[in-house]
C-alpha cells in the first residue's frame, strides 16, 4: 500500500513537472489594431532607445509583431513600448525601451472596452490627438470614450511560468514514508486533476492566436472593411499647411523623428520673410541624415496630390557635390531608395529617383535648373500616385515657371511590393538626407511647404 501510494504520488510529481513545461513557451504574438483603423508600429522597425510608435497601414513587417506579457509590459522586437522618460502629462510619446522589471510607467491593462491604460499614468495609448492617419504618433491622453483609443490586442502570453514549479517536488515525499500519511497521500491523488487541468491552459493560449483575423481581414470582402482596422479612412480631400510660423514643428510626426549624425532640425527666423519662422536643418560633414515627417495620410494608387516647397540654400551650401544630396523626397512605406526625390547635386537641382524599385534600379534624373543660393526657390509639384509607369506623371513649376511636363518615371511614382501588388503608400519627408562621404557641411531653411489637391489649393 506504501509503495503503491508511492508510485501515485511519483506519478503525481511526474505529471506536475512534465504538464507545466509547455507553458514556458506560450509566447502569442500578433498586430495591435486600432478600432477607428490602422495598427500601431514600431517606426521604420528600429530598436534604438526612444524610437517613437506610430500608427500605420496594417502589415506582417517585425514592428508590428506584438506580444503582451503577464508582467504588464508590451513588447516587440525584444524591446518595451514605455512613455518618454516615464512621464505622465497628456500627449507624452510612447516610444520604444530596453524592458525593465520596475518601471510602472512601461506596464499597461488592457480594460474590457478594449483601451490600453498605462498603470503608472493612469492615462491611455492613442494616436497624437485621436487622428486617424499614417504616421501619426503613438501618445497617452485622458481616457475617452472613443474608438481611436480603443485597440484589438494579441492573447496574453505567459512565459516563465515554470518558476512555479520547484515548490511541488519531491521534498514532500518523506512523510510518505510513514503509514499514518498514507491516507493523505491517496487523498492527495484528487489534486491529480487540478495539474491535468492547468495543462489545459495551453491550448487556449495557442488557440488564442485567433488574432490573425485581426490582419486576415485584409481579405475580407470590400462589404467589411469598412469597420475593420486593417487600413486607414481613404482620403479624397487632403489639404495639409506646414505653418511654421503659428505652430512649429507641431504639424509633424515626431519633432525630430530620424537624425544620423546630425543635430535636431529647429525653429528658426525665417531668412527671407519678415516675421515669418522656418525649418532649418544642419548637416555636418560626415553626417547622413535630419529630416521630418508631415501628419498627413500617405498617397496611394490613383491620388492626385499638389505640393508646394518652399526653401533657402545659403550661400556656403555645397551645390557642387557630386553624389546624392537630398532636400526632400516621396518615400515608399518600407525600406528602400524612393520613388521621387529632389536633389542638389553638380550645381543642379533635379528630381530623380528609382533605385529602389524592387524589380531592380529604374534609374532616371531630370534637371530642374540650377540651384540657387542667397534667395527663397518656390517650387509646385503635382504627381499622380501610381504603381504603374504609364499612369504615374509628375509636372514641376520652379518659381512660375514650367520645368518638367507629363514626366512618368520609369518605375512609376509608387512602387509596387516585392510579390508585385500594390505598395500600401508613399509618404512626404523633408530636410537633409545625403551622402556621408560628403565632408562640407550644409544648412538650410523650409519656409512652407503645403498639399493639396488642386494646385489653387497650395498657392501655385
Amino acid at each position: 500500500m506504501v509503495l503503491a501510494a508511492v508510485g501515485a504520488l511519483a506519478l503525481l510529481v511526474g505529471l506536475i513537472v512534465g504538464g507545466t513545461a509547455p507553458a514556458s513557451a506560450a509566447t502569442v504574438t500578433g498586430p495591435i489594431a486600432n478600432v477607428a483603423g490602422g495598427c500601431m508600429e514600431n517606426a521604420n522597425n528600429a530598436t534604438t532607445t526612444n524610437n517613437a510608435q506610430w500608427l500605420n497601414y496594417c502589415g506582417t513587417n517585425a514592428g508590428q509583431q506584438w506580444s503582451r506579457w503577464s508582467d504588464g509590459t508590451i513588447r516587440v522586437q525584444g524591446r518595451c513600448i514605455d512613455t518618454l522618460g516615464g512621464a505622465t502629462g497628456n500627449g507624452t510619446r510612447v516610444v520604444l525601451v530596453v524592458c525593465s522589471t520596475t518601471s510602472t510607467s512601461q506596464k499597461w491593462t488592457i480594460q474590457a472596452s478594449g483601451v490600453v491604460q498605462n498603470q503608472k499614468s493612469r492615462t491611455c495609448l492613442g494616436p497624437q490627438n485621436n487622428r486617424i492617419a499614417a504616421r501619426v504618433v503613438i501618445t497617452i491622453a485622458t481616457c475617452v470614450n472613443t474608438n481611436a483609443q480603443k485597440w484589438r490586442v494579441p492573447a496574453l502570453s505567459t512565459p516563465g511560468t515554470t518558476t512555479t514549479v520547484p515548490p511541488t517536488t519531491t521534498t514532500t515525499v518523506p512523510p510518505v514514508t510513514t503509514t499514518t500519511t498514507v491516507p493523505p497521500v491517496t487523498t492527495t491523488t484528487t489534486t491529480v486533476p487540478p495539474v491535468t487541468t492547468t495543462t489545459t491552459t495551453v491550448p487556449p493560449v495557442t488557440t488564442t492566436t485567433t488574432v490573425p483575423p485581426v490582419t486576415t481581414t485584409t481579405t475580407a470582402p470590400p462589404t467589411t472593411t469598412t469597420t475593420t482596422s486593417t487600413s486607414l479612412p481613404p482620403q479624397t480631400t487632403q489639404t495639409w499647411d506646414s505653418n511654421f510660423t503659428s505652430s512649429g514643428f507641431g504639424r509633424f510626426d515626431d519633432t525630430p523623428w530620424n537624425n544620423v549624425g546630425a543635430s535636431a532640425p529647429v525653429i528658426v527666423n525665417s531668412p527671407v520673410t519678415s516675421g515669418a519662422r522656418a525649418a532649418q536643418f544642419t548637416m555636418p560633414g560626415g553626417g547622413t541624415r535630419t529630416e521630418i515627417v508631415p501628419t498627413t495620410a500617405s498617397f496611394t494608387e490613383g491620388q492626385d496630390r499638389w505640393f508646394k516647397f518652399s526653401f533657402f540654400l545659403p550661400t556656403d551650401f555645397p551645390t557642387q557635390v557630386n553624389t546624392w544630396q537630398l532636400l526632400t523626397q516621396w518615400k515608399n512605406d518600407g525600406t528602400g531608395s524612393p520613388p521621387l526625390e529632389l536633389s542638389v547635386r553638380d550645381g543642379n537641382l533635379n528630381l530623380s529617383g528609382g533605385w529602389g524599385h524592387p524589380t531592380g534600379p529604374k534609374l532616371f534624373g531630370q534637371v530642374l535648373g540650377p540651384a540657387v543660393t542667397g534667395q527663397r526657390t518656390d517650387l509646385v509639384v503635382h504627381i499622380f500616385f501610381s504603381r504603374d509607369p504609364a499612369k504615374g506623371v509628375v509636372d514641376i513649376w520652379n518659381n512660375g515657371a514650367p520645368v518638367l511636363s507629363g514626366y512618368k518615371p520609369a518605375g512609376g511614382t509608387l512602387y509596387p511590393t516585392s510579390s508585385g501588388t500594390a505598395s500600401v503608400g508613399s509618404y512626404w519627408k523633408m530636410g537633409i538626407y545625403r551622402d556621408s562621404a560628403i565632408t562640407l557641411p550644409a544648412r538650410y531653411t523650409i519656409e512652407s511647404a503645403r498639399i493639396g489637391n488642386t494646385r489653387a489649393t497650395v498657392g501655385g
